[in-house]
């Protein structure tokens, strides 16, 4: 009895890996890093889900035999929810959270209630106005975690300058001394995180700064005031 049960189990393995091949066979034309990890069952009878990890990260979905595609949000109408996206987030979360803590710098709210991660740009306008609102963004328990993603076609010297505050002894008071008084710290050259998060950066979709991610992996691109972005922070997590 064991021997035959064995025997089905390996017989439906071996077919599920085969129609997964199959998948591959079709997509490595475009995607010719993907293997059978990235292939996954999903929610919608028939299909794999297909994990897209270049240039960067998006899920697909695929049938069985390799024929048809689909790609872009898909509802689920009973919660009202885009299957496509949340699953997005959950790999963006995933992501972010493997990012060692001390390769971040940090403004931790006293009373912490919220955590974003944002990637930012130390020559970006509209990142130094974020951070001039901190203290409000402390004050309302939204602790601030700042990632690298200096955007070289509008700010060709901010990887170098961000490579230097990533090496000061001190980075949050070398990075608010760029933001607020343009304070370039004098750190030796070390072995830092930038290069690494901005091609991180690229990977989750990241196209401007500043770019901020919320706990849930959702992201909203670009500046927000404080109350604002506390409204933004709870309906998203809400969801």
């Amino acid at each position: 009895m064991f021997k035959s049960l064995f025997l089905i189990v390996a017989l439906l393995s071996n077919s599920a890996f085969a129609d997964k091949n199959k998948v591959i066979d079709r997509l490595q034309p475009y995607f010719p890093n993907l293997t059978v990890d990235h292939i996954n069952t999903s929610q919608l009878d028939g299909f794999y889900e297909v994990l897209v990890q270049e240039p960067k990260f998006d899920v697909l979905f695929i049938s069985e035999n390799g024929r048809y595609i689909i790609q872009g949000s898909i509802t689920d109408l009973d919660d009202m929810t885009s299957i496509s996206h949340k699953r997005i987030n959950t790999l963006k979360k995933q992501i972010i959270e493997r990012i060692p803590e001390a390769d971040k710098i940090v403004f931790k709210a006293d009373n912490e209630q919220y955590i974003i991660h944002v990637f930012t740009d130390v020559d970006c306008p509209y990142c130094a106005r974020l951070h001039a609102n901190m203290a409000e963004m402390n004050a309302l328990g939204i602790t601030v975690k700042y990632l690298a993603s200096p955007l070289a076609q509008l700010h060709p010297a901010a990887q170098a300058t961000m490579e230097k505050i990533w090496c000061a002894e001190d980075r949050k008071k070398a990075i608010h001394d760029y933001k607020t008084r343009r304070i370039i710290p004098n750190s030796e050259k070390c072995t830092n995180p930038v290069a690494e998060q901005l091609a991180l950066s690229v990977k989750l979709g990241v196209t401007g700064t500043p770019s901020i991610f919320f706990e849930n992996g959702s992201n909203l691109p670009g500046y927000q005031a404080p109350e604002d972005l506390l409204q933004s922070i709870t309906q998203a997590l809400a969801q």
